[in-house]
């Protein structure tokens, strides 16, 4: 009995870990690749910048401290919805305020890998279980002097497989930095470090902890925000460059670009294909307190994630 019940489970946590590196476009090993994965179809669509962009809207995964430079104290309802390869679905919900002088923001976020079909070790089908990741975290940040703030998070991620399941506990914490005399922000942020509350086996998987550098620039004769991040797993030894822009257009258009380093191993050999992988594009429109996003990543032979984002200021 133990031997069906241990290939179950193995078999699941497999099928999980594989489903986690094709839906993040990575080269990780484990099964929490779903903490690198951008929420919102603003970043979807700048290929997953977030580390020194004072409007994204993800800022609370990727640099918290940037809720204090933002340059607005009103209320945001953010809501998101992305659809990946192989029928995963994820969405994030986001709420943005002031607490006692304090910007913060309240994340649930949420990814269903779907419906599979179950097997005993004789290959006899014996049924269908789901899976899915919930992460809820509440972020904080604190400007030190103008132009400089430090920020945090904190938050539990819970990954059930059917009836087993993994926790987690998270917290991150960063900087960032604003230069008004070069239209300038900076961001360095350490991502997820954490805590195994539970695991699916004996086996506990290593929590991808990450270190990221990032730089927004507002170009001075042209309406481009450029910017360029970099993030490094120690623990993993792989990195990641990406660069990412938004030109603002009349009538408060906006039209996103961007592209990383993972593009570099999803090379095929088709000119036409390796040009274009990795590539990302989206556009945003605001009308009065409203704000919609439309993002699409095309990731080569990992597919193509695409998301649609809203938000209401208030």
């Amino acid at each position: 009995m133990w031997t069906s019940i241990r290939y179950r489970y193995y078999s699941r946590f497999i099928t999980v870990s594989l489903l986690l590196m094709i839906v993040t476009q990575v080269d990780a090993v484990g099964a929490y690749s779903i903490l690198e994965l951008p929420f919102h179809a603003r970043s979807l669509s700048m290929a997953g910048i977030g580390t020194a962009d004072p409007r994204g809207q993800d800022v609370s995964a990727f640099n918290p401290a940037l809720l204090a430079l933002s340059g607005n104290e009103s209320q945001y309802f953010y809501l998101s919805l992305l659809s990946h390869p192989a029928g995963i679905k994820s969405g994030a919900v986001v709420w943005r305020a002031s607490f006692r002088g304090f910007p913060a923001a309240i994340t649930m976020r949420h990814v269903s890998y779907g419906d599979f079909t179950e097997f005993d070790d004789d290959g006899n089908r014996t049924g269908t279980y789901g899976a899915g990741d919930s992460w809820i975290s509440a972020a904080a940040s604190y400007p030190l002097m103008p132009g400089v703030a430090v920020g945090g998070s904190a938050g539990l991620l819970v990954s059930q497989v059917d009836d087993v399941s993994a926790t987690l506990g998270l917290i991150s914490i960063s900087t960032a930095i604003n230069v008004p005399r070069y239209d300038l922000h900076v961001g360095l942020a350490v991502n997820n470090l954490g805590v195994t509350f539970s695991s699916f086996t004996k086996h506990v998987e290593a929590i991808p902890t990450s270190v990221a550098v990032g730089i927004t620039k507002k170009l001075k004769y042209l309406p481009l925000e450029l910017s360029v991040d970099g993030s490094w797993w120690s623990k993993e030894e792989r990195g990641v460059l990406r660069v990412g822009g938004e030109f603002k257009l009349p009538h408060d258009l906006y039209l996103r670009w961007g592209t990383s380093s993972y593009k570099l191993g999803q090379m095929t050999q088709n000119l036409y294909r390796d040009i274009i992988t990795g590539t990302a594009l989206g556009v945003g429109l605001k009308i009065d307190k409203l704000a919609v996003d439309l993002g699409i990543n095309y990731g080569g032979v990992a597919g193509v994630i695409m998301g649609v984002g809203t938000s209401w200021r208030f």
